[in-house]
């Protein structure tokens, strides 16, 4: 058992409505564009970094973004609990329970390049949590009774505390909830209130972009789990270009949208 090293972060947010973002559509030749844009990089490559380097970093990242995402959800109408849970899985990936916990795998640090492109994979789990979109998945009952049994291994997951604003979850909690899976429609209002979130919290929205372009490039690789349950393509890239287009229209509030 690894000794758990950083301190559970819970962030009390006020309540609303329900939130509700439908974004712009995008033309085929957006899509044509994405495509190309995609099929002329190389994929990113795993950075070496110790154990403890990674942990510092998703700490770092997530403690900006918490102010952010409380802005974030209170503007939606949504009562969010943070809870920021490392995984030291090296696998590429992140999650949202739908109870506020927030999973963030080891390669996620180790993936991204730089902190803002790391903020938007933690950023976009917020988003889901914000928008509710756990719990509207989770009403199918095989769904909800997995998500039942790993909330309850969750809370056993803990046994110390740290100054650094993150708690210490066991090897493979993220892979784990692998169970919930988004429809498209989710996943891009994920992106647009996660790169609204990021923005608040003075990252780079542009490297959000980059960060789609990296997943998309790493399609059929065995590293990532993220891809399994958040499929990024052409589609979900050029989705993410207009959506970022009417977010800045609207001054980048939260809340309904006049996109088709």
């Amino acid at each position: 058992m690894r000794p758990a090293l950083l301190l559970l972060l819970l962030l009390p947010l006020l309540a609303c409505a329900d939130p509700y973002y439908q974004g712009p559509g995008f033309t085929p030749e957006q899509q044509y564009a994405a495509t190309a844009e995609i099929a002329g990089g190389q994929a990113p490559v795993r950075r070496p970094m110790s154990e403890e380097q990674a942990k510092q970093a998703v700490a770092r990242v997530a403690r900006r973004l918490a102010p952010a995402g409380s802005s974030a959800c209170q503007e939606l109408g949504r009562s969010c609990n943070w809870r920021f849970i490392y995984d030291p899985s090296q696998e590429l990936n992140a999650a949202a329970t739908g109870e506020g916990d927030i999973i963030i795998q080891r390669g996620v640090a180790e993936y991204a390049r730089t902190d803002d492109e790391m903020a938007f994979v933690i950023a976009h789990e917020m988003a889901h949590h914000a928008a509710n979109h756990v719990q509207s998945t989770t009403q199918r009952a095989q769904i909800g009774g997995a998500l039942a049994g790993i909330l309850a291994s969750l809370a056993g997951a803990y046994a110390g505390v740290s100054a650094d604003g993150l708690a210490q979850g066991a090897a493979g909690i993220g892979s784990k909830l692998a169970v919930i899976s988004y429809s498209k429609a989710q996943e891009r209002e994920a992106d647009a209130i996660g790169a609204t979130i990021m923005r608040r919290a003075g990252y780079d929205v542009a490297q959000a972009r980059t960060m789609l372009l990296a997943l998309a490039r790493l399609s059929g690789r065995t590293e990532t789990s993220l891809l399994s349950t958040h499929p990024a393509g052409p589609d979900r890239i050029a989705s993410f270009d207009a959506a970022v287009a009417d977010m800045q229209a609207a001054n980048w509030r939260l809340g309904r949208s006049q996109g088709g």
